[in-house]
């Protein structure tokens, strides 16, 4: 498909990156130094900005949208189309543009929906909202909302093989922006095509990563693409001296090269981005158009030839002149939006007490824990260490602070459960020096309050590291582990068989690398990758999954089990 549309102008663009980047030299450890040199120079991505763990494509693309609109002053009364385009949208249904809709503060006289498409994202967005503004009346105005979070900051628990990360070194997040008026003497050339037979080249199925054939869009790139390039500009008259300047989806150095080789471009008129940004889908070629503003900001208006392709496999063109005052730089933002968030993970909603929240190891347990959505209540003597882990997770956190670790401590719990109307779904001891009769006591005293519910939802975690006896004295290690077995039976015996459940996890601290995870996690993957991946580091995070399961449902019929990390 190819024509014009008269009366629509594109009057700007704003694009946004995370603050948070990722430097493609940091997974030497990974892939070797001579490949990830190669993979540098290759594709042209040292480095890419990557959506924090929090950070949505919503969140970009709201970040880009309001200085834009403030920039052109627009009555939000005028704005009749808001169409969002992502792979990444925020909900199942309803569309994610509904929620943009809202943030902005558009009126109801605006049609909203989202379109799912990847890299030739602006070309066809440009498309249809042009198309459904011809609809509408002189000086009525569209929001295009373009983005995808294609890099995240990595889990710690990631698998880190090779060719994952190598294609991760590709791709970065950003979101996008573009204003676009129905306004009188003003036009705007397009081409849209796509190629179904192609499905297959990039594809996600449900529940799978992102496949892709790499020489099948290499091929696609160079041919199609790069034909259709002289077809439009043949269509449309369009001469060299018409184009100030080109810009193509940023897949990477490689393709682009070709492209430009194919077409006979002039030198210096392609205009890139991929190096500081990486390829970021169907954001790429807005991101560009900012990214590079400062070439052409001494003119009112620049004629650009904006060429996106990708995923479909689907292509096209948009020849358009843009004011140059409006086309702003990359905004870098930690923007996040959490109301409409919901907890989605194994202990969603549970409520976990974590004594001795204030160590190490108790903090450990308790981010790894609040990461995977529990509430949980942080029992410590140091209240300024328990608020500054409080400040720094996501989900709902509360804080006791006792000043014996002995049963007291548990009439301070039933108090503050009590007056905040918490109900327990679990406990952990994570302070070595609590004894095994305060735990006991403990349990009744909550269990007659029916603090601790008695569901079969509830559970007791003991976290010992006698698996540090293991190689360094056999005999004791058999000795304590048989009077921690002993224990544990004596607690559940004392606290009764009403569905509560009491186990333990065992560790080796000489093994462990009690290093916080904190923040969004950037600075123990740098911490981690730059120490060459000790399984030391990754050792607690084993432990932290163990202590989940034991809370979880699925240990329900599990009691009295010692799972020793040792390996």
């Amino acid at each position: 498909m190819i024509g014009k549309f008269d009366n629509i102008k594109i009057q700007g663009m704003c694009t946004a990156v995370p603050e948070c980047v990722e430097e493609n030299k940091n997974f030497v450890s990974i892939l070797g130094t001579r490949r990830t040199k190669k993979q540098i120079r290759l594709t042209g991505v040292s480095k890419r900005h990557i959506a924090e763990r929090k950070q949505r494509t919503s969140d970009l693309c709201y970040a880009a949208a309001l200085p834009l609109l403030e920039k052109l002053k627009w009555n939000r009364n005028q704005i009749k189309v808001l169409i969002y385009i992502t792979q990444g949208p925020n909900y199942k249904l309803p569309s994610t543009a509904f929620f943009l809709q809202h943030r902005l503060g558009i009126p109801k006289d605006c049609v909203c929906f989202d379109i799912n498409l990847g890299c030739s994202s602006f070309n066809v967005g440009v498309h249809v909202v042009s198309a459904l503004l011809q609809s509408c009346e002189i000086s009525d105005k569209a929001l295009l909302l373009i983005g995808d979070t294609a890099s995240q900051v990595l889990s710690p628990e990631a698998s880190m093989n090779e060719d994952a990360i190598a294609d991760r070194m590709i791709f970065g997040a950003a979101g996008a922006a573009i204003a676009l008026e129905k306004i009188k003497d003003s036009n705007l050339m397009f081409m849209t095509k796509s190629d179904g037979d192609g499905f297959e080249a990039i594809i996600q199925h449900f529940g799978r990563g992102t496949t892709m054939n790499g020489t099948a869009v290499f091929e696609f790139a160079i041919n199609y693409v790069s034909d259709d390039v002289n077809v439009f500009k043949k269509y449309f008259g369009l001469q060299e001296d018409d184009i100030d300047y080109y810009i193509f989806h940023q897949a990477q150095k490689l393709v682009l090269d070709n492209i430009a080789a194919s077409c006979d471009l002039p030198d210096g008129k392609e205009l890139r981005s991929l190096e500081k940004y990486g390829n970021t889908s169907g954001t790429s070629v807005p991101v560009t158009v900012c990214a590079n503003r400062d070439k052409f900001m001494d003119r009112e208006s620049v004629n650009l030839f904006l060429c996106g392709f990708g995923v479909g496999l689907s292509w096209g063109t948009i020849f358009a002149e843009i004011p140059t005052e409006n086309i702003l730089p990359v905004i870098e933002t930690s923007e996040h939006y959490d109301e409409d968030k919901i907890p989605n993970g194994r202990l969603a909603e549970y409520n976990i007490l974590i004594v001795g929240a204030d160590k190490p190891l108790g903090e450990n347990i308790s981010r790894y824990l609040n990461d995977k959505t529990a509430n949980v209540i942080l029992a410590g003597q140091d209240k300024n260490k328990l608020q500054n882990i409080q400040a720094d997770l996501s989900f709902k956190t509360h804080i006791i602070e006792y000043s014996e670790l002995d049963v007291s401590l548990f009439d301070l719990v039933a108090q503050y459960c009590e007056a905040e109307d918490i109900c327990l779904h679990g406990i952990v001891f994570a302070n070595e020096d609590i004894k095994s009769d305060v735990i006991s006591e403990a349990s009744k005293k909550l269990l007659e309050k029916e603090y601790l519910l008695d569901s079969g939802a509830s559970s007791i975690v003991f976290v010992s590291n006698i698996e540090t006896l293991r190689l360094e004295n056999k005999q004791m290690y058999d000795a304590r582990k048989a009077e921690l077995s002993d224990i544990l039976s004596r607690i559940q015996e004392n606290i009764g068989t009403n569905g509560v459940r009491v186990n333990a996890v065992l560790y080796d601290e000489t093994m462990f690398d009690l290093t916080q995870i904190t923040g969004n996690g950037q600075a123990w993957i740098e911490k981690y990758l730059g120490e060459d991946r000790p399984e030391e580091m990754k050792r607690p995070l084993i432990l932290g999954k163990a202590v989940m399961y034991l809370l979880s449902g699925d240990s329900l019929y599990t009691t009295g089990a010692m799972i020793s990390i040792n390996r």
